[in-house]
């Protein structure tokens, strides 16, 4: 027997252009619970970020910045 495809398949085509085709949310169905992270885990998370940039990155993005971002005609 095939498998039959439920209302929320987000893989199927949609003809119409602004047809998101989004999947619909049913009653007792949502997100899990997921609890926002600690001010540890934030500052873990940040140095971690910091921490895999290459050594010359600040130097190179400071000599790509551009010193005057408004000119007047």
């Amino acid at each position: 027997m095939p498998h039959r495809v439920s209302k929320s398949d987000s893989s199927a085509t949609s003809s119409g252009l602004f047809d998101l085709n989004l999947p619909e949310v049913g009653a007792g169905e949502g997100p899990l619970p997921n609890p926002a992270p600690t001010f540890a885990a934030q500052v873990e998370h940040a140095m971690f970020l910091l921490s895999i940039r290459p050594p010359d990155f600040y130097e190179k993005r400071l000599s790509r910045m551009n010193s005057e971002p408004f000119r007047l005609p």
